[in-house]
């Protein structure tokens, strides 16, 4: 289905220029509504009232600072407009606002009530054909030992990252939607973040046609040596434009991904998310600007897949989006299927229980009633899960490129359409398009798509946590992801529960 181009888009928003041009860095916390046990989360962070600030947003300073600002609701992102500011952009479903302002407003707008964290907006970055097979999903498509093969015809993708060639002659059958982001209206009075640009070339670096294809990709160009996880599922892709990838981007693609939700222009099942923080090492940050978009993703119905990193090996570098329990975060192995030495790792266990868990269950119903704003009482107990969720091929890894695209490094006497990239940035799309493959089994066996937490669970209890020698809990939690496996469980009329998870040992267990 392709989403209709009318006029009709967000409201309460001025977009205007400059966007990228301000102060970035690390992110905030709040600890307004529902208390939270922050631990170590209060490095490099300042108390304003019962807000934290981050620290490299400077209080002391007039120059306006690029912030988002969490709130309670929807409801009060209209707030900001009441400030002598010139920009001030909220969000239409999310509880975000984006503004510049000085370090006396950010400061204001820390004490009102209903804002939960304020964020500066910092820069993130990219995580940069046997893949198939070690994930048994060629099994799948061909149906071996299944009631019938399953190759995503049911469900709807979505990929946000640095866009896609839209003509190219894998991709474009998939393709429902091509948005780039413009950020600035012609008219004023009627912003847009993004335009529908169909089977144009969205993508100036050639990392998002080639996560595509790694998850929707139909192996035309190569008689389906090089076909996607799923090469009938529909495709929308996000590009985030040519200003680098920020914050305020991703956020921005998050809420006009769930208005078309919303709306009935689309019915979205998965989005595969290939990027990170530059640097991230604290704990995982439950008001993020980020997480909480994935939070609304989820309420909504749809499962956000995140790369874990690439800043390995050593331990404490996990993602913090990849962080969140209500995300599948993805680590890489090599074409040994040993944990990749670039895969990012979460934290062994050594007793600090909520800055080392590797509990989805434990840390998902704390998160839920964090925002569900359930208990009065701290949340005595982890939010976040120190673990990868699972892992899957990485290094190497062929899928789609067009031949001018710079990260093309395919030699020119080869497959001109294709080239290997390794990084989690590759091992996620190839997750992504698994789990759409076990929503395609769900889709065929019921009337409505499953919970998207159905969906992940399955993935992870029936992954192989003893592959290799050089699994742990840290680098691949519950092991590398069997498409076939998950099928089979699928198609057996149940979803896998938290207590079928098996994961690998912690680095620190004897």
């Amino acid at each position: 289905m392709q989403p209709d181009d009318s006029t009709n888009r967000r409201t309460r928003r001025t977009v205007l220029t400059g966007i990228g041009t301000g102060v970035t860095g690390s992110v905030a916390l709040s600890a307004t509504g529902t208390a939270l046990n922050l631990g170590d989360a209060l490095e490099g962070l300042t108390a304003v009232g019962d807000t934290l600030v981050d620290d490299d947003l400077d209080l002391g300073s007039e120059i306006l600072q690029e912030v988002l600002v969490v709130f309670e609701s929807n409801e009060n992102v209209t707030r900001l407009e009441a400030l002598d500011v010139e920009l001030s952009i909220g969000f239409d479903v999310l509880p975000i606002a984006y503004a510049e302002l000085p370090g006396s407003l950010i400061e204001l707008v820390a004490e009102w009530d209903e804002v939960r964290y304020i964020s500066s907006n910092y820069e993130l970055e990219y995580h940069n054909d046997d893949a198939r097979s070690d994930t048994d999903t060629d099994a799948v498509q061909a149906g071996d030992g299944l009631e019938t093969g399953y190759t995503g015809e049911n469900v709807h993708v979505a990929i946000i990252d640095s866009g896609i060639d839209g003509a190219h002659s894998d991709l474009e059958a998939n393709l429902e939607a091509n948005y780039r982001y413009i950020g600035i209206p012609e008219v004023q009075d009627e912003p847009l973040w993004w335009e529908e640009l169909g089977s144009l070339d969205t993508d100036r670096s050639g990392h998002g046609t080639h996560c595509a294809g790694s998850v929707g990709a139909t192996g035309g160009k190569s008689d389906g040596e090089y076909a996607g996880m799923a090469p009938d599922a529909d495709l929308t892709v996000y590009s985030t434009g040519l200003a680098g990838l920020l914050m305020v981007f991703v956020v921005a693609a998050y809420d006009d991904l769930l208005s078309r939700q919303r709306d009935g222009e689309h019915d979205i099942q998965v989005i595969s998310n290939s990027y990170g923080t530059v640097e991230d090492d604290r704990p995982f940050v439950p008001d993020d600007p980020t997480n909480v978009a994935t939070w609304h993703a989820h309420d909504a119905g749809i499962l956000p897949v995140f790369s874990a990193g690439n800043d390995g090996p050593d331990h404490g570098a996990l993602s913090q989006f990849a962080k969140a329990p209500h995300v599948l975060g993805v680590g890489a192995t090599d074409d040994e299927e040993a944990v990749a030495d670039f895969s990012s790792r979460g934290r062994p266990q050594d007793g600090s229980f909520d800055e080392d868990n590797h509990d989805r269950e434990l840390a998902y119903e704390n998160l839920t009633q964090r925002f569900d704003d359930v208990p009065e009482d701290e949340i005595d107990g982890p939010l976040g899960l120190y673990r990868t969720g699972v892992t899957a091929k990485g290094e190497d890894v062929v899928s789609t490129l067009n031949p001018v695209d710079p990260l093309n490094i395919v030699e020119p006497d080869e497959d001109l359409y294709y080239g290997p990239m390794s990084g989690t940035s590759m091992s996620c799309p190839v997750t992504a398009g698994c789990a759409a493959l076990v929503y395609d089994a769900a889709i065929e066996h019921g009337d409505e798509p499953p919970d998207p937490m159905d969906v992940l669970v399955t993935l992870e209890a029936t992954a192989d946590e003893q592959r290799h020698e050089s699994y742990t809990a840290e680098s691949v939690g519950a092991g590398y992801v069997d498409a076939l496996a998950a099928i089979e469980h699928t198609e057996s009329g149940t979803f896998a529960t938290f207590d079928d998870i098996d994961i690998a040992p912690s680095s620190d267990a004897e």
